[in-house]
C-alpha cells in the first residue's frame, strides 16, 4: 500500500519573543484560561478568546506583550491543525 503525505506551507514572520512563545504554547496545544487548545478550533472558541482579551483590556490588564503573546498562540493552534498528527 503506497503511502500518503499531504503538505502545507505556512510562514509566519515572528518580531517578538512574546509572539513565538505564544505560538509554540498554541501549537502544542497548552490550556489557557480555561480554553483547551488540544481541540480543534471552531469559531465560538476563537470569538471567545478575542473576548477574553477584550474583558482583560477593558479591565486595564492588557499589555502589549500579552496581546502579541495571545495572538501567537491563536495563530500557532490554528496553524497545527492545517499538518496532521499521523501519516495514513
Amino acid at each position: 500500500m503506497a503511502e500518503q503525505v499531504q503538505a502545507v506551507q505556512i510562514a509566519i514572520v515572528m518580531s517578538s519573543a512574546e509572539f513565538a512563545q505564544g505560538y509554540r504554547e498554541g501549537w502544542a496545544g497548552h490550556d489557557i484560561r480555561g480554553f483547551s487548545l488540544h481541540l480543534q478550533p471552531n469559531e465560538n472558541t476563537i470569538v471567545e478568546l478575542i473576548r477574553n482579551l477584550c474583558g482583560i483590556a477593558q479591565e486595564g490588564w492588557l499589555s502589549e506583550e500579552l496581546l502579541r503573546r495571545d495572538a501567537g498562540i491563536i495563530a500557532g493552534w490554528i496553524t497545527r491543525q492545517a499538518f496532521p498528527l499521523s501519516v495514513s
